[in-house]
Order: C-alpha cells, then structure tokens, then sequence
C-alpha cells in the first residue's frame, strides 16, 4: 500500500495517519513499484483521464472521485481506457450512500408516499462570503482550490444533487435548465446556482448557495429534501433527520424513519468504498460505474450550457445519447 501527492507534506501526513508505508511524489513511480491492486484516485480533475489510463494500464480497479473528468469526451474516454484494459471502475459519489438517503430510496421504492412527482433539494450556507465566525470564508479557507475554479458550484457540488436525484427517483431526466450567478468577489466561478430537472415523471427543484448569509453556520449536515408523492411527502431535514407524512381519508400521519445519524459523513465514505470492495469480491455492477455516472455528469455540463445560452438543454446530449444508442 502507498500514497502519492504532488504535496509531499500533505502526503506524509496522510500516510502516518493511517499507517501507510510508502509515500511518492510521482504517481508513475508509485504504481510501477507497489503494482497495485486497486487505485483510489483523488487527484484534480484534469488529471483523472490521465491517472486512470495509467491504472487501467496496470491491471488495477480504479476508484475515481467525482467528476469522473471536466468533459464528457474525457469521462468517455476514462470509461473507455478501464473497460479496453479488461479493468473495473467506479466513480466515488459518496452522496447517494448516506444514510437518510438509503433510507429515502427505501421507503420511495416500498410505496409509501405513492408516486413521486416533485423533489426538491436545497442547501444554503456562507461558504464563500465572510463571516464574523469565519473571516476567511469558511469553504475557500477549506479548499482553497475553489477560488480558481472557473465552473464551481455545479461541478463541484450540486453534481452530487443530480446523483441523489436520479437515485431516489430511479429515472433518468430528460432535460434542464439552469440560472447561476457568481456572487462573492473571492471566486471566479458560480456559488448560486439553480436547476430545474425534468423526469419522465417528475420534476426535480435543485438549488445550492454558498453565499447566503444568515443560514446556520457551515458545515451543513445535508442538504433539506422533500419528495411529494401522490400518497404523502418525504422530507430530510437539515440534521438528516428522515419523516413521511401521509394523508388518508382517517387523517394525517407522521413517521421519523430510523436513520443512524451518528458519524455519517464519514460514514457515507466508508459505505461507498465498502460496496466497490463488494462488487470487486463477488462480481457484481457498481451503483456508480461509467455507465450510470456519465448520465449525472452529461446533466451536470447541459447545466452550464442551459445557463450560458439561456436554453433548456435536452437530456442525454446528443454526444452521450449517440454513445448510448438513444434516438435523440
């Protein structure tokens, strides 16, 4: 096992915390000596397509951070390199395995607010506007990398709103439109940003700011969420604490759904990791392979082409369809 980072020092800290022997600087060098099993790549973006063609050439299973690449061409691309290497590959979306939203998709899937035809997911905080409790904005003195991303909050963070809502709807949007702004003088990219997703039955209401003031200081558990259905609502609160609410003919009823809420950032990185070890061991597909995430991340970039031009863009692009073999 080993570890490599432009960042030696970053590195070496990551590595005697968990106990990680090896450290490199180059990551050619690192996989040509430990000729790995499995990489996790976590690396900037624009270098994905390149870590993940030198896994693939490996013989590795990789495990990507999202986004699997800045543009569609590149993630085909990667998802092309894994597969003509005889290699698996997931892309690491971390969202969707949170607990309250394994416990959503459950009660969505058993029928207990009958048919959902609206979700909405919002999360609103001051990430990158000062404030009295964090005078350097709370998210750019995090990751300071923001500051320089010229697409942000859309790539960065609302793409993992898109994942959840494919999830919980288990469908695939079929266009989007989207309105965003930049806001603080500190960033060059987007931090508000709102989308409208269309479903086949649904529609899906997708907004972030992180230059809201006034909201309850950052970091946010979860985003709020509400799915209404055609037999009652489905709201996960801020905390992720989980409730349905129904109505019948008897009267209205309310349910908190049993969600262990201790731990669970870290424990949603845990769980997402555990089922790609699972689906390595016992063969069988990853929820967030090359063929499910390419649909979040072709939504992901229609977003910045529906706000640029002022269009609701259809979905999947005539790019992604064409791969797919969809009619568009």
């Amino acid at each position: 096992m080993g570890i490599a980072s432009r960042n030696p020092v970053t590195a070496k800290a990551r590595a005697e915390r968990f106990a990680i022997a090896a450290v490199y600087t180059d990551p050619v060098e690192a996989v040509a000596a430990l000729r790995p099993d499995v990489v996790d790549i976590c690396s900037p973006v624009e270098r994905h397509l390149a870590h993940v063609r030198l896994a693939a050439d490996a013989g590795a299973a990789i495990l990507c951070q999202k986004p699997l690449a800045a543009t569609l061409a590149e993630a085909i691309a990667a998802a092309e390199a894994a597969r003509d290497a005889g290699v698996r590959l997931m892309v690491h979306e971390n969202f969707r395995f949170r607990p309250w939203f394994r416990a959503a998709k459950t009660a969505l899937d058993a029928g207990r607010i009958g048919e959902p035809f609206y979700l909405r997911s919002d999360l609103r905080l001051a990430g990158t506007v000062p404030t009295a409790r964090h005078p350097e904005p709370w998210s750019l003195a995090r990751q300071p990398f923001f500051r320089q991303m010229p697409r942000l909050l859309v790539l960065e963070s609302m793409i993992h709103q898109i994942d959840v809502a494919r999830f919980l709807l288990g469908a695939e949007p079929t266009a989007v439109v989207a309105m965003l702004r930049r806001v603080s003088p500190d960033v060059v990219g987007e931090d508000l940003a709102s989308l409208m997703l269309r479903f086949p039955s649904a529609h899906a209401v997708l907004e972030r700011s992180y230059a809201t003031l006034g909201e309850a200081d950052p970091p946010a558990v979860s985003e709020e969420l509400r799915v209404e259905g055609t037999g009652g609502l489905l709201r996960v609160l801020r905390d992720g604490t989980t409730e349905i609410v129904t109505e019948t003919a008897s009267g209205r009823r309310e349910e908190r759904l049993d969600v262990d809420l201790d731990d669970a950032y870290a424990r949603s990185y845990a769980a997402t990791i555990a089922h790609f070890a699972a689906a390595l061991r016992d063969g069988t597909p990853f929820e967030t392979g090359p063929a499910d995430n390419l649909r979040t991340l072709d939504a992901t970039l229609a977003a910045y082409r529906s706000a640029e031009a002022g269009t609701v863009e259809p979905l999947p692009s005539p790019e992604l369809a064409a791969l797919l073999g969809i009619a568009t």
